[in-house]
């Protein structure tokens, strides 16, 4: 009975009535129940164009493999995945359009406030509003919902859940160590359930207390992680890891190894790995004009062309389409000479950091360090046991990209934030830098390059920095009018074609459109947008000049320091077309 907390929902919701922006306008009677509910930003496009918080397919099969997946996905650990599945299970019975006693809803019972009324506004804007009907109430009526529309229920309630803004909570389930604890945690913080039969067990500060169904909860979070603790995304349908939406092309590497292939894509069809002896890219386009393409496709060639151009690269982006994930696989032969395959390979890594739905697949990196444990004597082809580790490394591209297809950003980029940056936010004072910053930071001194103040603890160094060495924008900060702070950096980003994401410089952006790599300046401070990184706890990566080291923040997306937060893309960095003309059709609603 969450009294408490929805009391200061109502106060608050009452007090602060917010103009909503929109990307698809919806009718009067919409704009209204929004205006009167404090709801200031929905995104009806789904997963396409959605790279903020949520809006993406949620994996998994059953609604418990959707929660479990959404928990993995946050960065949560398996106890406490298991603990918020626990609670779900006591409080709803995993279904998420269940009403319980006094007109309480949901997946965690939500009782008829704002915050409720806001998620159902939410469904409405989707278009799912019939199941918020009392047909679908009683128990079982989950066994009556299209997998399209559970998806977005479950997808929506947990947002809600998960609201950025209600952090404490969501603190203390991250020091969760236990499933038990976790469920404990999300009963005292969230549920806030007095009254019951059974006390607090392992909750320290709470210990002994009388709570809700304690026990219940508890069994149901030891439960569920027994059953899915160690197996990360959990689902046939979770990703493509099954191959029932991929399609490979391939060589004579592709040949030899589509056994492997098909162990680990166990769903994958003979007819969607289509793969030759000798086949040279152009080729490769070819077989793919002919085929009927999945939603993934993997493009393992380039090893029998000495010299990809920029022109082949693009080409395979035409035919292959913006609308699906390309994952380009890197070349390997270790007899070639002359700059070759690095010149393809850097290539296809360039492509996946200018085209969000461009993954790279690195065989190259996975043997290069020992060939010979891999290749037969030709150094090009692969064993029985290099088969299987290019099966997996092809596997392990599409399994970490594929789920939020849309929203991928580089994995160089990822990776950089997860070692540049400290994956919690700590407060002022905090300036110890992580060594590989550390390193990064020494070797822009040593080019000449920007770092700002206090040897990187800086918010615009940092962002340089990345910017930089992720490959975002190579040139970041480098000309006029910088190199410099953040009042030569915006006027750069603006002189470069960088495009404003605000509808104009004193309108806060629409959060649902900002992407991983879009970097934001408000009154002398400048922080980047990294979407969701497994292990990293914001979707903001700041720092600031003397205070805190480079980290996850916990910056506003509309107003900071006092004034409206400005958003800039770099245009190359999209779907396959300009942030201009997507920020254009989502306004215009076309």
């Amino acid at each position: 009975m969450k009294t408490l907390r929805n009391i200061i929902i109502s106060f608050l919701s009452a007090l602060l009535v917010i103009q909503p922006t929109f990307a698809i306008v919806p009718d009067e009677s919409v704009l209204d129940f929004f205006d009167q509910n404090g709801i200031y930003y929905y995104n009806p496009d789904g997963i396409l164009d959605a790279c903020g918080g949520g809006a993406t397919m949620l994996p998994g099969d059953t609604v418990a493999e959707k929660i479990w997946n959404y928990m993995i996905q946050k960065g949560y650990n398996d106890a406490q995945a298991a603990g918020i599945l626990g609670n779900a299970e006591i409080e709803s019975g995993l279904e998420p359009t269940r009403r319980g006693a006094n007109d309480y809803w949901g997946l965690f019972q939500l009782m008829h406030t704002a915050q409720r009324d806001a998620m159902w506004a939410q469904i409405t804007a989707e278009g799912y509003g019939e199941y918020l009907s009392t047909a679908y109430w009683p128990a079982g009526s989950v066994n009556n919902i299209p997998p399209d529309a559970l998806d977005a229920l479950v997808r929506i309630i947990m947002d809600y859940t998960f609201d950025p803004n209600d952090t404490m909570w969501q603190t203390e389930l991250k020091n969760a160590q236990t499933p038990e604890e976790a469920a404990e945690i999300f009963l005292v913080h969230y549920e806030r359930a007095i009254n019951g039969d059974t006390p607090i067990q392992y909750y320290a500060p709470y210990k002994g207390r009388m709570y809700q169904a304690t026990a219940k909860r508890v069994a149901a979070a030891r439960k569920w992680f027994d059953e899915f603790s160690g197996n990360g995304i959990v689902g046939t349908a979770s990703t493509s890891n099954d191959g029932g939406n991929v399609t490979i092309i391939g060589d004579s590497i592709t040949v030899g190894s589509s056994s492997s292939l098909k162990n680990v894509f166990s769903g994958i069809s003979d007819s969607d790995i289509d793969a030759r002896v000798s086949r040279p890219w152009a080729e490769g386009l070819q077989v793919a004009q002919s085929m009927q393409l999945k939603d993934v496709v993997v493009f393992a060639l380039g090893t029998n062309n000495d010299r990809l151009s920029q022109s082949d690269i693009d080409n395979a982006l035409s035919i292959l389409g913006s609308n699906r994930l390309i994952v380009f696989v890197t070349n390997y032969n270790g007899t070639a000479t002359d700059g070759y395959p690095e010149s393809n390979n850097e290539l296809l890594k360039n492509a996946a950091k200018q085209y969000s739905n461009v993954v790279v697949a690195d065989w190259y990196e996975a043997i290069k360090n020992d060939p010979t444990q891999y290749l037969y004597s030709d150094l090009v082809h692969p064993t029985s046991t290099g088969a299987d580790l290019f099966a997996q490394t092809i596997f392990d591209a599409v399994n970490s990209n594929a789920s939020n297809f849309g929203c991928t950003v580089s994995s160089d980029f990822q990776d950089l934030v997860l070692s540049y940056a400290w994956p919690d936010y700590h407060p002022s004072g905090f300036t110890e830098r992580r060594p590989e910053y550390i390193d990064a930071v020494n070797k822009s001194v040593a080019e000449g390059r920007y770092v700002g103040g206090f040897e990187g603890v800086d918010c615009g160094g940092f962002v340089t920095i990345l910017v930089q060495n992720s490959g975002l924008e190579p040139d970041y900060n480098k000309t006029a009018p910088g190199p410099g702070n953040t009042s030569a950096q915006e006027p750069w980003v603006q002189q470069h074609g960088w495009v404003l994401l605000n509808s104009d410089p004193n309108t806060p952006v629409d959060p649902s459109i900002l992407q991983a790599g879009d970097v934001a300046f408000s009154h002398g401070h400048t922080f980047i947008y990294v979407g969701e990184i497994p292990g990293f706890n914001s979707q903001i990566a700041s720092a600031s000049y003397g205070e805190r080291a480079p980290m996850a923040g916990r910056e506003a997306t509309d107003y900071g320091n006092g004034s409206t937060v400005r958003w800039y893309r770099n245009p190359s960095y999209t779907n396959g077309q300009g942030a201009a003309a997507r920020i254009n059709t989502r306004i215009s609603g076309d």
